[in-house]
């Protein structure tokens, strides 16, 4: 049964888009656009990371901020009465750290602005999800999804039931769920540590309780992380799920813990050093370094049961599920978002990417099931290997950003 589930990466792996290896579970960006009587003015704000990927077709020499700014230029446009209102002035300002944020200010002239086109980062990556919300006077008038299928927002359908459909929000989050490289990694990861299908359902929901967690205190505005900080751990995970594939396999699973231990504290000592992060970050790396020592110790402990084994990976699937679902909570806090009328189009989102979780899942072992004469032994260490590698690389990169 073990074999089975190895075997299930074949299928799994394809669903993989190696290209965006720096890509997060989601691609997102937000805006806020404020209405007056001559036209409307909007500050959109997109993470760093997704600003990264314009250079793959664009001038390497630019600075980010300068890119996106002559890329939002050139990729959102206002209408009023069918007609295009000129661009009155455009400004990089001021964002929180890992974010990039741009002003734009659109003349109508005497004609209402009525509808937003936004193409912006769909053709660096079409499963980008941009949020936008409409002000007047201080009041918020509606918010919208936009997508590459739907780019444009007339503002005369504000409060229609198409704008704030619950099902739609479940598509767009099954679909969105196959463009999240580093959360697939991760649940190759568990199904490679879990060996069994019964131990790949518990790993799997101890994941999605951490993941929900996570997501509804973000939703309920409890908590605010830091999306550095966050992106980088997640990185961690990946391929520290990797690493105890190999140690299940070895006696000398101290070395390992304390490899794992002494990087963490290493890249969190030298991001502070150089002025990366901040000094009181350096606790952090320090926290997660020890809980990745302890965890693998543990897993590997000589007088472990079964039971107590099953019920460790439950504990520690949900604990990193906790950060895979802050990795969402840290954008969801910079957007204001919450306590709005998104709230129950988010959650249908949120629940349409659990699906999606669920189906990868389901996938990966029914193909594991068939594949399982026909794929070379090697292929799961093959797999480990390659997962220790890109979770350092994100770890390693996104720490130092």
């Amino acid at each position: 049964m073990k074999r089975n589930v190895l075997m299930a990466l074949t299928l799994a792996a394809a669903l993989f888009h190696w290209q965006d290896l720096a890509a997060h579970t989601r691609s997102e960006s937000y805006s806020h656009w404020y209405l007056s009587e001559n036209g409307v003015s909007g500050a959109v704000t997109v993470p760093l990371r997704e600003v990264m990927l314009l250079y793959g077709g664009g001038d390497a020499s630019v600075p980010p901020r300068a890119m996106l700014h002559d890329h939002l230029v050139a990729d959102i446009a206002i209408f009023a009465e069918q007609s295009a209102c000129s661009l009155l002035s455009s400004n990089v300002l001021q964002a929180a750290s890992g974010f990039v944020r741009v002003e734009l200010a659109f003349n109508c002239e005497d004609k209402p602005a009525d509808a937003l086109q936004f193409r912006a980062m769909f053709d660096a990556t079409p499963a980008h999800v941009h949020y936008a919300k409409l002000h007047r006077d201080g009041l918020l008038l509606g918010e919208a999804l936009i997508t590459d299928g739907n780019d444009t927002w007339v503002f005369g359908s504000l409060g229609s039931a198409a704008t704030y459909s619950f099902s739609s929000f479940l598509r767009i989050g099954v679909e969105h769920i196959a463009g999240g490289i580093d959360h697939v990694a991760f649940l190759l990861g568990l199904l490679l540590i879990a060996g069994s299908i019964g131990r790949s359902i518990v790993a799997v929901t101890g994941f999605t309780l951490g993941h929900s967690i996570s997501l509804a205190a973000a939703v309920l505005g409890y908590v605010h992380a830091d999306g550095q900080l966050v992106e980088a751990f997640i990185g961690f995970t990946v391929a520290l799920v990797a690493v105890e594939y190999f140690v299940l396999r070895r006696s000398d699973t101290r070395r390992f813990a304390f490899a794992c231990l002494a990087l963490a504290w290493l890249t969190g000592i030298v991001a502070v050093a150089l002025g990366y992060l901040g000094p009181r970050s350096i606790f952090a790396y320090a926290g997660f370094g020890l809980f990745a020592a302890c965890y693998l110790l543990a897993s590997r402990a000589p007088s472990m049961q079964e039971k107590r084994a099953t019920a460790l990976l439950f504990i520690a699937t949900c604990c990193f599920g906790l950060v895979h679902g802050f990795g969402f909570a840290g954008f969801l806090m910079e957007t204001g978002l919450l306590g709005t009328s998104l709230f129950m189009p988010l959650l249908g989102f949120n629940l349409g990417v659990e699906i999606g979780q669920l189906i990868l899942v389901a996938l990966a072992l029914v193909g594991g099931a068939l594949l399982r004469n026909h794929t070379p032994r090697v292929l799961p260490q093959v797999t480990a290997a390659a997962l220790c590698g890109i979770g350092l690389f994100w770890f390693v990169s996104r720490t130092m950003s």
